[in-house]
C-alpha cells in the first residue's frame, strides 16, 4: 500500500519554479558545486479515514495547538509523537532546529508519512542557529590567532562528549591510531550555496599558509596544511574557531575560494559535537519521509534507521553526515529520487580528508542481525565525499538510475566476500571515484570460500566514466596547470587483500583516460582478486582516451574467470593498429596467447581468454575529446560492438534483455535503445554528470 501511494505521488510531481530555500543568483561565500534543494511539488496523496492530516509550522506553531492548518504545532520532537497509522504530518518552510527520533509506526495498509508541505522547504537541522540567524553577534576577531581567524563568542560546554562510534571502521581510527583528542567536533556549510567547510583536526592547519603537500604526514602536522574554509574546536576554552582565507595555490582557478572572508557577514549551518544523528528510525515499520532537507551533522549519521522494516525515504537531500545514512538491521527499505551531497569542497583532496579531516562515508550497512534484505537505492545522487558506501552486508540490493560521481577514495565497497550477499548495480553512471570498485575486509580472513547459489555481486547495463579524476593530494611544488586536481585510479581493488566476492560484471560501458595500474587486463576485473571466487566478465566495452587496454595478468593460477564478448580500444594509440579487427585482435592479444596461463584459462572457460574479445573501435555516436563535453555512448550502425556479445544465462537479470536480440551487443546499452534517464526526478542522462 505504501509503494503504491508514492507511486501515485511521483506520477502526480511537477517540477516546482520555487526557488530553494535561502538560494540566490550571486552567493556572498562560493557557488554552489550542485543544483540546491527545491521546494517539494507533488499534492498531499488523499488521507484513508481513519487517519488524519496535521500540520507544524516552526515559525508560527504552538505545540499547544491543535495540529490542524490553522492552529499548527511547532515541533517536529512532539508533533511525530501524535501521530497514528493512515496520519500524514506536513511540515511547512522553514528551519526546524531539532535532533529527534521518531516513535510511531503505521500500518501496511495505513503508513504515516511525513513529509514537505507542497511547494515548501522543510529543513531539519542538528545544528545551532545563532550561526545562521545571528552570525554578526556569533563571532569577534581573536587577538593573537592567525589573520582572518574568528573565534565564537558563546563557549560550548559538553561538545567533546567521548561518544563511542558506532557506524562503521573509520570513524573509529581514532583511537586506533592514538588520536582521539584530533577529532573534528566542529563540521558545517555556508548558509547560501551549502559548499562545505572542513572540519579540522589541528589548529596549526586552520592557521596554516601552507597550501603544498611537501613531506611525510609528520612532517605536515609540523608545518600545518590550510585544507580551505573551516573549523576547529578548541576543547580547552569549549569555543569554534573559524578561518576563511583565501587560498593562494596555484592551480586551483575556480575550485579557490574568493568570497567573503568575515564570518559576521556570513549565514553558517555549523554543528558541534560526535556521535548524535539528527533523525533516528529505531523499531519502525511502515513509514515515509517525503520532501525534506537534511544538515547538521557532525562525525555522525543524518539518518540512522535500524531495526526496522517498510521505510521509504523519497525526494530527500541529506547534506554532510558521516554517513548520510546508516542502515542495520532493516529490511523492505527503499531510498528514492534523494541527493546526497558529502562533505568534500571544490578545494578539498583525499590527504585533506583522510590525514587532515573527516574520512566521510555517505551509506553505511551494518552487519547486526537480522541482516539487511530489500533495500533499493533508486533515482538518487550521490555526490563530493571522500568514501561512497559500504554495501557488503545487504541481501538482494536493488542499486539502480543513480548517479555516482566526485568521490576522492572509496565508490561501492561490496565485499569481502559473504557466503549469501546479492547486490545488484545495474543502469547507473558511476563517475569519478579513485577506486569505483572496492573490496574492504573489515577483520582479518574473515571471509568465507564457499558461496550459495545465485549469491554475489552482479553489475550490468552501467556506465563507469573515470575520466578528469579526482583531487588525491595538494602537489609538492606549485603547479599552474591544476593536474593534481586530475587524479585517475583504478577501476577496482581492495583494502587488506581479502577474497573478493563473487561477481558477474556484464554489459557495461567503461570509459578512462589513461591505462589503470600495472595495465591489468579488462582494468583489472580480469587480473585483480580471482582466488577463491568466480568471475564472469563478459559483453562489456573498455575505452581509454590514451592507450590501448592492456593484458597483463599476474600469477600461475588462472582461478574461475570466464570471459568474453568484451571489446577493447585506445582512442589515440588504436590509430596504429590493423583497421580489420580480426587481424588487430591478433596483434593485440598475441603475446599473451603464447603464455603458459593462457593453455590454462582454456580449461577453465573454452576456448581461452582473449579469443572471444576484439580490439576496435567501438565507434560511438559522440566520445568527446574534452573531459566534461557531452558525450553519447550509443552504438552507431556500423559499431562492431553489434552482435558481438555472448549469450548469457536468463537467471542473470538484464532489463535490456528483450530490447537485445539472441545476439546481444556488447555494452551499456544495445544499438538503438535511448539512454536511460538517472538521478533525482531522471534530471540526468545516463552519459553526464549534470542536468
Amino acid at each position: 500500500m505504501l509503494a503504491s501511494a508514492l507511486c501515485a505521488v511521483f506520477a502526480a510531481h511537477v517540477a516546482c519554479r520555487a526557488v530553494a530555500e535561502e538560494a540566490a543568483t550571486e552567493f556572498v561565500s562560493h557557488p554552489p558545486t550542485r543544483p540546491l534543494p527545491q521546494p517539494f511539488a507533488a499534492p498531499v496523496a488523499p488521507v484513508m479515514a481513519p487517519g488524519k492530516l496535521w500540520h507544524v509550522d516552526p515559525t508560527r506553531g504552538d505545540d499547544a495547538g491543535d495540529g490542524g492548518e490553522q492552529q499548527p504545532w511547532r515541533t517536529l520532537a512532539y508533533a511525530t509523537r501524535q501521530l497514528q497509522p493512515g496520519d500524514t504530518l506536513l511540515l511547512r518552510g522553514g528551519v526546524y532546529y531539532e535532533r529527534l527520533a521518531l516513535t510511531r509506526s503505521g500500518e501496511q495498509q495505513r503508513p504515516i508519512t511525513i513529509r514537505a508541505y507542497p511547494g515548501e522547504l522543510p529543513v531539519v537541522d542538528g545544528g545551532l542557529r545563532e550561526f545562521r540567524e545571528r552570525p554578526e553577534q556569533a563571532w569577534m576577531p581573536l587577538d593573537g590567532g592567525a589573520e582572518g581567524e574568528y573565534v565564537s563568542t558563546a563557549t560550548y560546554p559538553g561538545v567533546d562528549a567521548r561518544r563511542a562510534p558506532t557506524q562503521f571502521l573509520p570513524a573509529s581510527w581514532e583511537p586506533m591510531w592514538g588520536i582521539e583528542d584530533e577529532r573534528p567536533l566542529a563540521l558545517g556549510h555556508f548558509g547560501d550555496s551549502m559548499v562545505p567547510l572542513h572540519g579540522y583536526r589541528l589548529l596549526a592547519d586552520l592557521r596554516a599558509k601552507n597550501e603544498l603537500w611537501t613531506g611525510n604526514k609528520q612532517q605536515m602536522s609540523e608545518l600545518g596544511l590550510y585544507g580551505g574554509p573551516g573549523l576547529w574546536f578548541n576543547r580547552e576554552t569549549q569555543r569554534v574557531h573559524i578561518r576563511l582565507a583565501h587560498h593562494q595555490m596555484a592551480g586551483l582557478e575556480g575550485n579557490a575560494y574568493r568570497g567573503e572572508t568575515d564570518p559576521r557577514r556570513l549565514q553558517l549551518s555549523i554543528a558541534l559535537g560526535f556521535g548524535e544523528e539528527v533523525m533516528r528510525i529505531v523499531g519502525l515499520h511502515d513509514v515515509a519521509l517525503q520532501g525534506i532537507v537534511f544538515r547538521g551533522a557532525t562525525g555522525s549519521p543524518l539518518l540512522h534507521v535500524y531495526g526496522s522494516q517498510r521505510v521509504t525515504l523519497d525526494h530527500l537531500t541529506l547534506f554532510g553526515g558521516f554517513p548520510g545514512l546508516l542502515v542495520n538491521a532493516s529490511q523492505q527499505i527503499r531510498v528514492t529520487h534523494s541527493a546526497f551531497r558529502g562533505l568534500a569542497a571544490p578545494w578539498t583532496s583525499r590527504a585533506h580528508m583522510k590525514y587532515r579531516g573527516t574520512a566521510s562515508y555517505q551509506i553505511v550497512f551494518r552487519n547486526e542481525q537480522p541482516i539487511n534484505e530489500d533495500i533499493e537505492l533508486a533515482n538518487c545522487e550521490f555526490t563530493d565525499d571522500h568514501d561512497f558506501a559500504f554495501l557488503r552486508y545487504v541481501k538482494n540490493l536493488q542499486f539502480h538510475h543513480n548517479l555516482v560521481d566526485n568521490f576522492n577514495d572509496d565508490g561501492l565497497e561490496c565485499g569481502a566476500k559473504l557466503r549469501d550477499h546479492t547486490l545488484y548495480i545495474y543502469q547507473n553512471r558511476i563517475g569519478r571515484c579513485l577506486i569505483p570498485i572496492t573490496q574492504h575486509e573489515i577483520m582479518k580472513d574473515e571471509a568465507p570460500l564457499d558461496h550459495d547459489e545465485g549469491s554475489g555481486v552482479h553489475i550490468y547495463r552501467n556506465v563507469f566514466d573515470m575520466r578528469g579524476g579526482v583531487y588525491k593530494s595538494p602537489p609538492a611544488e606549485p603547479d599552474a596547470t591544476g593536474a593534481y586536481l586530475r587524479g585517475e585510479g583504478h577501476l577496482a581493488g581492495d583494502h587488506g587483500s581479502p577474497i573478493w566476492p563473487v561477481m558477474r560484471v556484464y554489459h557495461n560501458t567503461f570509459v578512462r583516460e589513461t591505462p589503470v595500474f600495472r595495465n591489468y587486463f579488462l582494468f583489472g576485473l580480469g587480473a585483480q582478486g580471482l582466488r577463491q571466487n568466480e568471475r564472469d566478465v563478459f559483453n562489456n566495452l573498455f575505452v581509454q582516451t590514451d592507450r590501448v587496454p592492456g593484458v597483463v595478468i599476474l600469477g600461475k593460477d588462472p582461478g574461475k574467470l570466464r570471459e568474453g564478448g568484451n571489446l577493447i580500444w585506445g582512442v589515440t594509440e588504436g590509430r596504429e593498429l590493423p583497421d580489420e579487427p580480426a587481424k588487430a585482435s591478433a596483434l593485440w592479444f598475441a603475446k599473451f596467447r603464447r603464455s603458459p596461463l593462457f593453455a590454462l584459462s582454456q580449461q577453465v572457460h573454452e576456448p581461452g581468454w582473449t579469443t572471444q574479445d576484439r580490439v576496435a573501435d567501438p565507434r560511438f555516436v559522440k566520445l568527446s575529446s574534452a573531459v566534461g563535453e557531452a558525450d553519447d555512448l550509443r552504438l552507431r550502425d556500423d559499431s562492431p560492438a553489434i552482435d558481438f556479445g555472448r549469450p548469457l544465462p536468463e537467471s542473470w537479470p538484464d532489463p535490456l534483455r528483450s530490447q537485445d536480440d539472441e545476439h546481444p551487443d556488447s555494452g551499456a546499452l544495445p544499438r538503438g535503445v535511448e539512454p536511460a534517464r538517472i538521478g533525482v526526478d531522471g534530471r540526468l542522462s545516463l552519459f553526464s554528470n549534470r542536468p
